[in-house]
């Protein structure tokens, strides 16, 4: 097996900015939820959030849920 030098990573002042910014958007988000969803029903978004999460998934791989139209059967006397 081959043996190859280690990828050598630069991190620049704007990727730190980037993730700072990131970051902090995020704990204000989080703590917007905390506060905010105490008194709200939670079970009842999941439930929207799953159901969209599994609409997605469907849709993407192409799953038509809703049963096909069957041939009307004759009656042969």
């Amino acid at each position: 097996m081959l043996r190859r030098k280690p990828t050598r990573i630069d991190l620049f002042l704007d990727d730190f900015e980037e993730w700072s910014n990131l970051r902090k958007e995020k704990q204000v988000a989080a703590n917007a939820t905390q506060t905010g969803q105490a008194g709200q029903c939670a079970p009842v978004d999941s439930e929207i959030a799953q159901r969209q999460k599994r609409d997605m998934i469907h849709e993407r791989i192409g799953y038509d849920p809703k049963p096909l139209p069957q041939p009307s059967r004759l009656l042969i006397h």
